[in-house]
């Protein structure tokens, strides 16, 4: 029961964000606690861990999506959909990098049953979640393949999570589809960005 409500809080969640909507952080914040319920009964200890910091960063994301206010203190503007430049792409590579390697090391010292995937997809997880928040469209390309895995993860679990299964394929699709959302607003803020300038 608990699964097929995460599920649908997660489908939800996609679709809103698909149009842009910052309700989407609401279902993300009741997705992502009844799935850390899940991922520890499944003995995920490194899905766990990313979902309790993703609670933050779900209230981040809600923040900075809600308040013009906040989001102004904390990027000096509104806050728009965009690429990410050269520094946060080196930014977000090393903050990649820093949280699989460390992931990895203590998911080895537990029963997880796939250490390296779930370091890899907690590392990708959390570097696409603060992506999102601050609007990256490149976030999308970052979930593309961390669904992909997870799907790959739920499925080969002793205990099949289809319904997890399913809504990581499910995602896949949405990923490509969000990505073509924004990829087309970011377009549109960078040509009013380059007008503003000339």
């Amino acid at each position: 029961m608990l699964e097929i409500f995460s599920a649908c809080c997660g489908l939800i969640q996609s679709i809103l964000i698909l149009f842009k909507r910052k309700e989407n952080w609401v279902f993300y914040l009741l997705n992502v606690i009844t799935l850390t319920i899940f991922s520890f009964t499944a003995k995920l200890y490194g899905d766990v861990i990313e979902n309790l910091v993703y609670v933050i960063f779900g209230f981040f994301g809600l923040f900075t999506w809600y308040s013009v206010h906040i989001s102004k203190k904390i990027f000096g503007s509104e806050n728009k959909i965009r690429y990410a430049n050269i520094k946060e792409k080196i930014f977000y590579l090393f903050m990649f990098l820093f949280i699989s390697i460390g992931m990895y090391f203590f998911l080895r010292t537990t029963d997880d049953p796939f250490p390296f995937l779930d370091a890899i997809t907690t590392g990708m997880s959390f570097t696409a979640t603060l992506m999102m928040a601050f609007k990256r469209v490149d976030s999308w390309i970052v979930w593309f393949i961390d669904d992909i895995l997870m799907a790959y993860v739920y499925f080969s679990l002793k205990d099949k999570a289809l319904y997890l299964m399913a809504l990581n394929i499910i995602w896949v699709v949405l990923a490509i589809g969000t990505w073509y959302t924004w990829h087309k607003e970011a377009k549109g803020n960078s040509d009013v960005y380059e007008r503003k300038k000339v």
